[in-house]
């Protein structure tokens, strides 16, 4: 009896090796198969059954070869460990499909591997062109529009003065939304932001301050007036004060000064001199009208037209002059 005794101890105790010996459970928790990694990244994993230190080791095969990294930790009360290894890229690590191998080994004791593949890419989403431009005046439905290069993109967004707009997010390379301004109170400096983000958390922003002019420039002539003596014979100078926000709000090339009949009809373009800043806001352009014999009636009228770069188009303004 006591020889059968000693037999089931025996029995006993290698059943119980046994069981220690493949008690232990290995969960990968983070890269999951398929998923997309960036720059920074953990290796996530959990080990239950774990009675003394264990050392866990992570093999990483790619397109540039193979890297490994191991540690020992060491189990809680629960006999469970629940930590990470770092899992970093950077710029110049090669795109493409990667495959990990985790492994644990702890005396007494083994874990089955755990092995999952998937796809790094370290480049961040790049803007090929963007509109509005870098400090241009808008107004009305601002169309913000880009060209994105990316492969792997998850999404984009547009916020206008760091808040989100109607519509203003997209999954494409090509970003288009449409900003009403009517929403904004005060004209001014507004800003444009655009994020492209792609499936391993790399991000691009797109920093773009526009300039929100409503108001239509204001047109004066300031010479010549109606009561003006213009001298037969004579060349004409012609100046014209065009008032806006600033002077950089105003297009020089859309002011058009022109010499027409009392009814209209056409004569000649005033000659332009030059245009330049008169102040903050003031742009005053300077022509000229060559005498040329029968060129001009003895009396006719010179009309001014002006768009600003918002394209806000001023009151046309005109002036009767009379040679005398």
């Amino acid at each position: 009896m006591e020889r059968l005794f000693i037999r089931f101890l025996t029995v006993l105790a290698v059943l119980c090796t046994a069981v220690a010996a493949n008690a232990g459970t290995l969960t990968l928790k983070s890269p999951t198969q398929g998923s997309f990694l960036g720059l920074s990244n953990q290796l996530k994993f959990l080990l239950t059954g774990s009675v003394v230190d264990v050392t866990v080791k992570a093999v990483l095969t790619g397109p540039a070869g193979t890297t490994e990294q191991e540690k020992t930790f060491t189990p809680n009360s629960e006999n469970k460990v629940d930590d990470s290894l770092p899992l970093n890229f950077n710029e110049s690590t090669p795109e493409g499909n990667y495959t990990l191998t985790v492994s644990a080994t702890e005396p007494g004791n083994t874990y089955a591997p755990k092995t999952v593949t998937f796809r790094v890419d370290t480049v961040r989403p790049k803007f090929l062109e963007s509109t509005p431009g870098n400090g241009q005046s808008v107004k009305g439905i601002v169309r913000v529009r880009a060209t994105l290069k990316e492969t792997n993109l998850k999404s984009w967004d547009v916020k206008i003065n760091g808040q989100a707009i109607p519509n203003n997010t997209g999954t494409t390379t090509a970003v288009a939304v449409n900003w009403d301004t009517s929403g904004i109170e005060f004209d001014g400096s507004q800003s444009i932001t655009i994020t492209a983000r792609d499936l391993s958390g790399n991000e691009a922003v797109q920093n773009i301050s526009a300039t929100l002019d409503r108001v239509a420039p204001i047109i004066t002539i300031a010479y010549p007036r109606s009561d003006s003596q213009v001298l037969p014979g004579t060349t004409i100078p012609v100046l014209i004060d065009i008032a806006d926000a600033s002077t950089s709000s105003i297009d020089g090339t859309g002011i058009d000064v022109v010499a027409k009949t009392l009814t209209g009809a056409y004569l000649t373009r005033v000659s332009r001199l030059s245009v330049k800043g008169s102040g903050s806001n003031i742009l005053r352009w300077t022509g000229r009208i060559l005498y040329k014999a029968g060129l001009l009636p003895r009396k006719f009228k010179i009309t001014v037209t002006a768009i600003d770069k918002a394209g806000n188009r001023a009151a046309n303004q005109e002036v009767i002059v009379t040679v005398r």
